[in-house]
Order: C-alpha cells, then sequence, then structure tokens
C-alpha cells in the first residue's frame, strides 16, 4: 500500500453526490445523449410531469436512453443545485445507498429530482435511481398565505362558471380544489352527503390512522398539535370541516349530478347539480374532477357473500359499514367475517369489551405492526424531520418498480418475523414471501392489517382464529363449515369489504356511458407500475380522477394541479404527449 494510499480520507455523500451531478450534467448535455456515466445498467427513472406531461416510469437504461432523448432536448434542463441533506441510507441487511435531492430548472418550471446512488463494482458511484418531478410552472405565483383564506365568499347563482368542478369533498377532493385555487384555478367542489367529513363520522367509532399525524397533513393546513399520534375518525372528520373553512374552498354540500354534457369543440363541460330543498343551478367547467372514492370504501356498495340458509339464523347480521362500536353488541357471542383491518378493528372492540369473539379468516392475510410503519415513515416525525415537502420526496425516492425487485430480501424476510410466527401458531394463515404487506400494499391494495392490538388478542386466546375451511351454510345457531365444523354466534359482522369500482363505473355513474366509454378501463397498475388513470390523464379531454388516502390526497394533488394549470396556459402539444416551451 502507497502512503497515499494509506492517509487517503473516504470520500464524503456530499462529495460523492456533487461528482455524480457533475457526470449527469455532462451526460444531459452530451450530443449523442447517453446516461452511460451517471445510471447503471439496470436503473429506473421515474417522471412526475418533469420532462412529460403524465407519470412514467422506465427501466433498464437503454429504455430510459431511448425514451427521454427527445424530452430532455426540449426541457433544456439547466442549472442544477445539490440540496442539503444528503445521505447514506441503509434498505434492509446489505443494501446501503446515497440518497439526496437537486434542483433544477427546464423550458417551462422549476423541478427537483431525488436520487438514489449505489455503488458498483468499479467503486465509482452512479444513480440506481431517479424520480424527478415538476415543483412549479414558470411565471406562476403561489396565492397561499398563512391565515388567509385563498377564494372569496362565493355568490351563488342559477348559473356559474368555474374552471374547475370536483366531484367529492373528502381529502383528495379538498386537496385538489386547494391546490388548484393556489395556482388561481376557480374550483367548485360537489359534496353528495349533508356534511363535509361525513365518509369519516359514518365508520366505526375506534377507527383511528394507521399512520403518524405527521404523515397525514393535507396541503397549507396541518392536522392541530393537540391530535395524538394517531387521529381518531372524528378527529379527521373535523379536521377536513375546518380544512374549508380556513381555505374558504367553495362547496355546496347535499349535492350531485344530474345531467353533464361535454362540448369538444369548446372543451367545457356543462353540468346540471341538483340540491336538496333547492332549484338546480347549471355550472360549466373546463375540467371535472371525481374524487368520490374509487377503490376505497367512499362511493362504492358493501359487499356480503352469498351463503346458503342465512334465514335459518336466529341472531343478527350486519356489514361492518353498520358497525359503530361495541357498546351496540354487548357481551355476546361475536363472529367477524374478514381477515382486513376492519375485522381485526372490530373484532379488537368487540373482545376487549366482553364479547367472545371468533375471526373467520376466508384467505392469508399479510400483517405488519405499527412499529414497522413508524419506521419506514420516520422521515416524517422528529426534531431533525425536514419539512414536509422534503420529506414526501425522501420517502418516494425509489420507483414502486424498483421497489418490487428487492422486496423479499429487504422487507419479508427481516420484518415482523416474531409477530407472524405468533400468528402462524394460533391457525393465522400468512401470504407467501412474494406477496408480502408491502406488495399488498402498494400493488393489490388490499389484503392486509396493520397491527394495533389484535394480534396479540389472537395469540393470547383472547380471540379465536377459524381459518382453512370455506362457510357452507347458516344454522339456527351459527355457521357451518365444509369440515362439518360449527361456530356458535348471536352477531355476525361481514367485514368483507365493497364492491369494486373501476373508474370506468364511476364514470358511467356520473356522466353516463357515452363519456364512459372514452375512460380507459383501469385504476390498477399499468406496465409501468403507475397507478392508472387516476391523478393523470384518464381517456377523455378535462375529465380526471383522485383518490387514495390522506398522504395521496396531499402529495398527487399538486400533480393534478399543474397538469389542469399547464393545459391552461397552452403548454402542451396537440396530442398533449409532450411540452411545449415558452
Amino acid at each position: 500500500m502507497s502512503s497515499i494510499e494509506a492517509f487517503s480520507v473516504p470520500l464524503s455523500a456530499e462529495d460523492i453526490s456533487s461528482a455524480w451531478l457533475s457526470a449527469l450534467i455532462c451526460d444531459l448535455s452530451s450530443p449523442s445523449f447517453t446516461l452511460e456515466r451517471s445510471f447503471t445498467n439496470d436503473s429506473y427513472w421515474r417522471d412526475l410531469l418533469a420532462f412529460t406531461p403524465d407519470f412514467r416510469t422506465l427501466h433498464p437504461l437503454p429504455k430510459i436512453q431511448q425514451f427521454f432523448s427527445v424530452p430532455i432536448s426540449v426541457a433544456q434542463p439547466s442549472q442544477f443545485r445539490l440540496l442539503p441533506g444528503v445521505r447514506y441510507r441503509r434498505i434492509g441487511p446489505t443494501k446501503t445507498f446515497i440518497q439526496g435531492i437537486v434542483q433544477f430548472n427546464t423550458a417551462i418550471a422549476q423541478c427537483t429530482g431525488v436520487f438514489t446512488l449505489t455503488q458498483i463494482e468499479d467503486s465509482s458511484w452512479k444513480a440506481w435511481s431517479f424520480v424527478t418531478m415538476m415543483d412549479q410552472l414558470s411565471g406562476v405565483v403561489d396565492r397561499f398565505v398563512a391565515h388567509t383564506p385563498l377564494c372569496r365568499p362565493a355568490e351563488w347563482n342559477t348559473v356559474m362558471e368555474y374552471t374547475a368542478v370536483i366531484v367529492g369533498a373528502g381529502q383528495c377532493g379538498l386537496s385538489v380544489a386547494a391546490r388548484l385555487e393556489n395556482l388561481g384555478i376557480s374550483t367548485l367542489v360537489l359534496e353528495r352527503s349533508g356534511a363535509i367529513g361525513n365518509s369519516w363520522r359514518s365508520r366505526y367509532e375506534s377507527l383511528e390512522t394507521n399512520t403518524p399525524k405527521e404523515y397525514n397533513h393535507l396541503p397549507f393546513v396541518t392536522f392541530p398539535e393537540e391530535c395524538g399520534k394517531y387521529i381518531p375518525c372524528r378527529d379527521v372528520a373535523d379536521y377536513l370541516e375546518n380544512y374549508q373553512r380556513t381555505l374558504g374552498l367553495h362547496v355546496l354540500t347535499l349535492a350531485h349530478i344530474s345531467a353533464a354534457s361535454y362540448d369538444a369543440s369548446l372543451s367545457t363541460w356543462t353540468l346540471s347539480i341538483s340540491l336538496s330543498s333547492k332549484a338546480s343551478i347549471t355550472v360549466t367547467a373546463r375540467h371535472l374532477i371525481g374524487a368520490v372514492g374509487v377503490g376505497t370504501t367512499g362511493g362504492v356498495l358493501p359487499f356480503t357473500p352469498s351463503i346458503s340458509e342465512k334465514s335459518s339464523f336466529l341472531g343478527s347480521i350486519i356489514h361492518s359499514s353498520e358497525y359503530k362500536s361495541s357498546s351496540c353488541v354487548g357481551a355476546q357471542k361475536v363472529v367477524v367475517i374478514g381477515a382486513g383491518c376492519s375485522a381485526h378493528d372490530i373484532a379488537q372492540d368487540t373482545t376487549n369489551h366482553g364479547s367472545q369473539t371468533v375471526l373467520i379468516q376466508r384467505s392469508p392475510t399479510a400483517v405488519v405492526s405499527r412499529q414497522t410503519i413508524d419506521l419506514f415513515l420516520a422521515v416524517y416525525v422528529g426534531q431533525d424531520a425536514p419539512p414536509i415537502e422534503i420529506a414526501d420526496r425522501f420517502y418516494l425516492a425509489l420507483p414502486l418498480l424498483a421497489v418490487q425487485n428487492f422486496q423479499y430480501d429487504t422487507i419479508h424476510a427481516h420484518v415482523d418475523q416474531d409477530l407472524r410466527e405468533n400468528l402462524s401458531r394460533h391457525g393465522y394463515l400468512l401470504p407467501g414471501p412474494e406477496d408480502n404487506f408491502f406488495h399488498r400494499l402498494s400493488v393489490r391494495r388490499g389484503g392486509y392489517y396493520i397491527d394495533r392490538g389484535c394480534a396479540n388478542l389472537i395469540t393470547s386466546g383472547k380471540i379465536t382464529v377459524k381459518s382453512g375451511h370455506e362457510i357452507s351454510h347458516f344454522s339456527p345457531s351459527g355457521l357451518v363449515f365444509d369440515d362439518g365444523s360449527q361456530v356458535v354466534a348471536d352477531l355476525i359482522i361481514f367485514a368483507t369489504g365493497y364492491s369494486k369500482t373501476t373508474i370506468k363505473q364511476v364514470a358511467e355513474s356520473l356522466l353516463g356511458p357515452q363519456v364512459a366509454d372514452t375512460v380507459h378501463d383501469l385504476g390498477g397498475l399499468d406496465s409501468d407500475c403507475e397507478l392508472a388513470g387516476v391523478w393523470r390523464p384518464t381517456g377523455h379531454n378535462g375529465l380526471w380522477f383522485a383518490e387514495g388516502d390522506l398522504f395521496s390526497a396531499r402529495f398527487y394533488s399538486k400533480f393534478l394541479a399543474l397538469q389542469i394549470m399547464a393545459r391552461e396556459m397552452g403548454l402542451l402539444s396537440p396530442d398533449q404527449r409532450t411540452y411545449i416551451p415558452y
């Protein structure tokens, strides 16, 4: 070893990141456009509007280079700068990355990029993942000022004109409205129920968020300081009501669309809106956003499987959507059919208040502890937590398509192993390693449980799990299974979810079959592992959909608003596949 090698100082994460950024700038400015100096061969690039007017994830390097060659030449990225906060990140027992954020400008916007660097065989560091996103369109100024409403008080008339109309005043509808009004786009929100937040108030009383408060704030208005770590459903409902009041958003309750038509030549919707105990009004708008809970519990019908001889049962039968609290049950024998979050919460509630509870698990359930969720969301919590906008970028630093490649090694095999083994010993069915919790959360979007205490009741024998056999039929005293075994019950609760609702079905119920025929019949993940038709183009001009939890409402509402603003500014090509610089 030479004296130079003996006394060399390892490069810091900042030094490595700065060297990588120089290589990236060199690659992007190369006449032949290559990314070989800055990206690994198996790399991923996710773009959220920075270079393309859509959400795209490309992999591996040849596809990245082929796809981004033209968009980057049009966007002319420049003024790259490395932000403070570059960090080493360990994912699983063996994988170490360097992550950081760069800011840059394009011909039409200010943007950021979150890079994830990995060390390759020659000891150099290259990007394994790069997530670029538009932050702000050039020349567009945010209107939000703290403690000041975004909107003037509404003047309600029988004929009104808005730039955008949103159907649904839940977390997604309100977040999109706030983002649009922040950009100066006039927006009206329609809510079918009598009050904002009713979709949360109508759930069982013990329901609360399974993620920390800091992860769940909506744009511009945070949850109150007095809220605990996990927020009860009624407090979420109150927060949504206060959100609308604070920002002055224009919301009509007890309102629904009774007729809709779209004039393609004018790019305009004409909506007839029925109001309870009031005269109908007509509203024109260039953009219509459905935020009625596509793929969630809002706006879909409770599902109860068909089981024979139901009329013979002498007890009571309800769906979980009808369950409010254990005070309505009393100490009796309760059977809960299902093994998702609601089923476990209800079983825990009834057991803690004196009922003998049996949980009937019809198929395997992926389980993870709240402590594990907290670890994955650690970037949001604590005195050293960055601003929420920065935390969001680090949280989504790896595209879903990339995460799947090392899921088993880093997530399933090393997380909550004792919890899973204890449940398994008590007859609880768990999925295989490739179908773990995070796969079900992000890809399947169902079939999981975040444990808030029910697992301990199962492993301590206070809740009995019945699994491995199908229900054959009802009996006067309960349920009979295909092996002849029986479960006695006074009350049977079907926590069996809700009927599946596609985007096309929602479009048809809102707007009729003619519009629905133009909408992509999707809503799951496309070939890029991006959510198809939600928060992005649907297949029909001027028609959008928004759905998801509080985090999704906060994060993706910004990109939906930017897409609408870009169209209002005339920044898209006629086929709407590329940007047109100023």
